[in-house]
């Protein structure tokens, strides 16, 4: 019963681990981590994605009940957070921020994208991407304007409107996912020698990512801010895909099941790193969102594992 869940779990974790006892040991150092993680964020995952829609047999219509099943549990886990450490901690309005996407924000991408191709294979590969590719564009824009807000008060339109919109063209996702869309709609085929490229590239995504994120979590155990963890660990990884599943079964009524499973694994995934990029770009939360990082993915090891039994 267990073994395909093993199989699954256990060489991603594994790997995180190397990366995570490579950095205590002092074998990797915050130079190159940094050098691991733009590569895999810039240039092998774009590529990933590429490829992958490019090649993709994509759905007649937009699936707009597969889309809200995330996004509004999403949304509506985040405010909930927002609200709760507010009025328990009374913290100020860009903490709570970093709070309310520190339990709603998940790691779709250096975990996700191993953990839903190893577990269900290609056939999941098109509602996966379908989440990554608008993660980006739901996500970062709401995340960028509140704490402009915070920042500011009150941020000017033209402020935001720009400082959204640039962040967006210039992200190497969303012109992966992109041109993969158009690659995919007009019929072009890439080039053999790019293919190949890409092809490279993309199978670089899974180990880089995997040892990235380890290596990430180890300069993180020593911030750790417990105070809010409790409520924001149990949001993210216990609330928050239970919430998708009952909008995706019992609102929606969604029936593809190997869609089923992919929205309910993403929204159990630990927290992702952006909190904490953006908690350190606007030098508010740092602690609070290493430790939510730190925290919700070493518990997921256990939660994940759980949630693949039931599924496979």
């Amino acid at each position: 019963m267990f073994g395909p869940v093993v199989d699954v779990i256990l060489p991603i974790f594994g790997l995180l681990m190397i990366g995570y006892i490579t950095v205590m040991l002092g074998w990797f150092d915050h130079t190159a981590i940094k050098g691991l993680t733009r590569f895999v964020f810039d240039f092998a995952v774009p590529m990933l994605l590429l490829r992958t829609v490019a090649n993709a047999q994509l759905p007649e219509h937009i699936p707009w009940n597969f889309l809200a099943s995330y996004y509004l549990g999403t949304i509506l886990i985040l405010f909930s957070g927002l609200f709760m450490v507010r009025v328990i901690y009374k913290i100020t309005f860009s903490e709570q921020v970093i709070s309310g996407f520190s339990c709603s924000f998940s790691n779709t991408v250096l975990l996700g994208i191993p953990i839903v191709l190893l577990a269900f294979g290609d056939k999941a590969a098109l509602p996966l991407f379908i989440i990554i590719g608008t993660h980006g564009l739901i996500m970062f824009p709401l995340f960028t304007i509140m704490m402009e807000i915070g920042k500011i008060g009150e941020a000017p339109v033209k402020t935001l409107f720009a400082k959204t919109s640039y962040g967006l063209i210039t992200n190497p996702l969303v012109i992966g996912l992109l041109g993969g869309l158009v690659c995919n709609l007009l019929g072009i085929t890439l080039w053999k020698p790019l293919d190949e490229i890409a092809k490279l590239l993309g199978n670089a995504v899974t180990p880089g990512a995997l040892f990235a994120l380890g290596a990430t979590l180890a300069g993180f155990r020593k911030k750790i801010q417990w105070k809010e963890l409790p409520i924001l660990v149990l949001m993210k990884i216990i609330v928050h895909p239970l919430l998708v599943w009952i909008l995706a079964v019992i609102v929606f009524g969604l029936t593809e099941e190997i869609w089923i499973k992919v929205l309910v694994i993403l929204a159990a995934l630990p927290t992702g790193v952006n909190p904490f990029l953006f908690a350190s770009r606007y030098n508010i939360g740092q602690m609070l969102s290493s430790g939510a990082v730190f925290i919700s993915t070493f518990i997921s090891i256990f939660t994940l594992s759980a949630l693949l039994t039931v599924f496979r």
